[in-house]
Formats: C-alpha cells, structure tokens, sequence
C-alpha cells in the first residue's frame, strides 16, 4: 500500500435548460352559518281582564311574586327562559310569547387549481468530484473504482446544483400571471363549494330546528300556562281587593288553582 492517487472530474459548464413545472395553487374559506326559527302564541289578557293585567304579566316574569320563580330579562326588556335547546320569550311590546331556536355550524371548503409552464432555467454551474485509488487496489480500491464514484458524485453535484440554480432564478411574468389566474381559479373552485355545502346544510338546519320546535312545544305551552295562570289569580286578587271585596281562600294544587272571592 502507498498514499492513495486521487481522479478529479472538473465541471464547468454554462447552461440553459428547459423544463416543465406543475404549478398548483390552492385557496381556503370559512363561513359561521346561523338559521333562525320561531313560533310566536299571543295570549288575549288585555281584552279579557283589562291593561292592568299585562302591567301584572310583567310583574310575573319578574318574579314579584312569592313561590313563582323570575325569568330573565335582555337588553331590550324581553322576558325569556331557557328550554333546553330552545328558548321561550315574552316580549311585551309585540304581547307574545315566541319559541326561538337556533343552531350554528361551521362551514368549510378546500380547492386547488393546477397547470403546468415551460420554463428555461440558466447559468453556470462548476465544481470537482473527486475519487480515491490506490496504485495495488488495496481495499478493492482500484482506478477503475475511483472513477466510477467520482462519476457518480458528479452526476450528484451536478443534479443538485442544477435544482439549486432553479431555485435561484426569479419568477417569469409567465409564471406570475399563471399564479394569479390559478388563484382566481381556485378561490372561484372554493366559492362554489362552500355556497353549495351552505345550501345543503341550510336545509338540514331548517329540518333540525323543526324538530326541536316540536319536541319542546309541550314544555313551552306548559310554562306559558303556568305564567298566565299566575297573572290570571294575581289580578283577580288585585281587583277584588281594590274594589273593597276580600279573598276568603286561595289555594294551588298543581296546575289547578282554586280561589274563593267576596266581592261587594
């Protein structure tokens, strides 16, 4: 064995090389969609007992009375109360009790445009791929070898200089103009798909807040009972009293009330 030889391959080449590239560009949306529905119940206490009862409906609601729980009260003087997943409100300007429901979801969309350009890429590339022998072949290490890896490295060095030059290059106005059409293309794509999910969601929104309309109709017409019930004794005591009668016996057993009155 003796110092190793060395055989260098030299690389100096300018170059313009022509290639295809898949340019794909892709756009994203996002949209909150709400749906609303209500059923609204006016209950006619003003035609049947007076003003004076609708002053005692609030009072109600307000939980002015003993044994009879407050509703909550908005920004806008609306009585409501939650039901599960619907809510029931009072609003005194409109003398109605609604059911609201409402339900939200999310939608999203994804969409990609894609073409492919011929772009020319050039400049120089120059480097040295170096292989190793020695002159007994110790190690398998013979001439013959040395060149085949130098060849092998260079074939390397020259592919990755050759991508790293692309890289370098500044987009075409060909390529800039393609970018901004596919944008187009694909934020047009993702418009699309999110009107039509919006669609079909829409529907089956409607189609939920039906049923949960309907699966709480019976709890809301109870609570709306129970309140007008309470505003129907309240003011009938009221009157009595301001009219110079008594209430001799005012009794409750569940959704039943009985009153006994001496008017004069």
């Amino acid at each position: 064995m003796c110092n190793p030889r060395k055989v260098m391959i030299h690389v100096n080449e300018t170059i313009e090389a022509a290639w295809r590239q898949l340019l794909t560009e892709k756009a994203t949306a996002s949209k909150l969609l709400s749906e609303n529905a209500e059923i609204s119940c006016e209950i006619k206490l003003a035609e049947e007992m007076g003003v004076a009862a609708l002053d005692v409906l609030e009072q109600v609601l307000a939980g002015e009375f003993a044994d009879f729980p407050a509703w909550q009260k908005d920004s806008a003087g609306n009585f409501y109360r939650d039901l599960e997943d619907i809510t029931l409100v009072y609003d005194p300007n409109r003398r109605q009790f609604v059911l609201r429901a409402r339900l939200e979801e999310m939608l999203s969309a994804e969409a990609s445009a894609a073409a492919e350009i011929c772009q020319v890429t050039t400049g120089t590339i120059a480097f040295e791929a170096v292989g190793y022998y020695y002159d007994d072949g110790w190690k398998g290490r013979t001439e013959e070898k040395a060149l085949k890896e130098a060849a092998e490295q260079a074939e390397m060095r020259f592919e990755y200089a050759l991508k790293e030059l692309k890289k370098a290059q500044p987009e075409s106005v060909a390529e800039l103009e393609l970018r901004s059409s596919l944008t187009a293309e694909a934020q047009s794509k993702v418009e699309k798909e999110l009107a039509e999910k919006r669609a079909a969601l829409r529907l089956e929104l409607r189609h939920q807040l039906q049923v949960q309309l309907a699966r709480q109709q019976q709890n809301a017409f109870y609570e709306i009972n129970r309140v007008v019930g309470e505003t129907y004794r309240q003011t009938l005591c009221r009157l009595v009293l301001e009219n110079g009668g008594r209430v001799i016996s005012d009794r409750q057993s569940g959704s039943v009330i009985e009153l006994e009155l001496e008017l004069c």
